[in-house]
């Protein structure tokens, strides 16, 4: 992925929790069904999990392009999370 859109992609999920109030298993477990299903997360499960890969590997702010009510560090939990629901859904379709 190329090294200025993984973060668009992150944008997509952060936005996606915009009115989640907490950001827990079961917010991580609805949101990687909706990606495995192609549910408001069109582009699919690999490009969310490779996007994922690059943002915990990026020192900067996640939270810094969309204004929300989440820490930078509950949103970083948030997508070690989604991470392992996406990978316990594999193989994706």
């Amino acid at each position: 992925m190329d090294s200025r859109n993984w973060k668009g992609v992150i944008n997509q999920i952060l936005y996606g929790l915009m009115f989640t109030p907490q950001m827990d298993d079961d917010s991580a477990s609805q949101m990687a069904e909706a990606m495995v299903e192609r549910r408001y997360f069109g582009d699919g499960p690999g490009v969310y999990a490779d996007a994922i890969v690059q943002a915990q590997q990026y020192d900067g702010l996640l939270t810094d392009e969309i204004e929300t009510s989440h820490s930078e560090q509950g949103f970083r939990d948030f997508l070690r999370r989604l991470a392992g629901e996406l990978e316990q859904r594999r193989p994706w379709h």
